[in-house]
């Protein structure tokens, strides 16, 4: 069958980190079919305009999908380039008409430090060490570990928040992943990835996901190579262990999926807001065994009371 020439319209947000995904997954295509001609443009999400509040109060996740995807429903563009663990995890992850065309293989799903004081940990941090995150997760567990930090509301895209805490002085550190560090170029400041005993990471962190219509067939081909099915598995894990346990923008949720030899590890740590409880699950489980898997881990952590701690937090939140 003949190949389709018509040009691919790349779509993300504006930011660094999201116009360099968009590039990857361009130049990635461009590999396999040097015939078609790309284009890109970018959008402003909502979650990018709003700066000063917890993204839960904004609105939760979906304010930095819902501006890329409106542009593909529009047909202004074919195919958009989101970060994974931005797409909500339930049933309003996907919108109407669009489809998952293919996860790449992952990047390091590791949290790095980024500290004034050159701390290579968490434990490391000066007392009473004021830490920049808006997320839950890193925020319960860094508390965890340091329940003398001072936690405070810290925005932006990568870079802005690496002025606010090395040249700006306004935080003694901040918590960045590592794949966003080097898809933007800022592997000078990726010298302190922590351990997953110390901070487990976000469900399909270090993971991209591309999407574009349902009936887009000729766009839908053009993705399937970059496509890696050893992420693909362990990201749709990893979004049902969150959407089993009704996670939000409020919710402390760590999970991660990783091959291990023929079996997938699967870890999954939930914490109320200060950290000083935390409810784990770790299973190692076969391939076939693993579609079963979400559901037994959601039900072992709401018998131990990982579900009473959520919603407990989302009320006083």
């Amino acid at each position: 069958m003949r190949r389709s020439r018509r040009p691919l319209v790349i779509a993300s947000r504006r930011s660094l980190l999201a116009r360099a995904q968009a590039q990857l997954v361009g130049n990635a295509i461009a590999r396999i079919r040097p015939e078609v001609v790309i284009h890109y443009i970018t959008v402003e999400s909502e979650g990018d305009a709003l700066l000063d509040a917890p993204l839960a109060d904004a609105g939760g996740k979906g304010l930095f999908t819902r501006a890329v995807e409106a542009v593909l429903l529009d047909n202004k563009a074919d195919l958009a380039v989101h970060s994974l663990k931005d797409l909500p995890a339930g049933a309003e992850g996907v919108a109407a008409g669009l489809a998952i065309a293919a996860t790449p293989r992952r990047e390091d799903v590791r949290d790095c430090l980024i500290s004034r004081a050159g701390a290579k940990s968490i434990v490391d941090l000066p007392p009473n060490a004021v830490l920049g995150t808006a997320s839950p997760r890193r925020a319960a567990q860094a508390l965890r570990l340091r329940p003398d930090l001072q936690i405070k509301l810290i925005r932006g895209n990568v870079e802005t928040r690496i002025r606010k805490v090395l040249e700006d002085k306004q935080y003694d550190a901040t918590l960045l992943a590592m794949a966003g560090l080097r898809r933007s170029g800022l592997e000078k400041h990726a010298n302190f990835p922590l351990g997953f005993d110390e901070m487990l990471p976000a469900a399909c962190q270090g993971a991209l996901v591309l999407q574009c219509r349902a009936e887009d067939h000729v766009t839908l081909s053009r993705c399937l190579p970059l496509n890696d099915p050893a992420t693909g598995t362990a990201v749709h894990v990893e979004r049902q262990l969150v959407a089993g346990l009704a996670g939000d923008c409020h919710s402390a949720i760590a999970a991660l999926v990783e091959p291990a030899g023929d079996q997938f590890r699967v870890r999954v740590r939930v914490l109320n807001a200060n950290g000083s409880q935390c409810i784990e699950h770790d299973e190692t489980a076969t391939a076939r065994a693993l579609a079963r898997l979400p559901k037994k881990a959601v039900a072992s952590l709401a018998e131990r009371g990982a579900r009473k701690m959520l919603d407990e937090r989302k009320l006083i939140s």
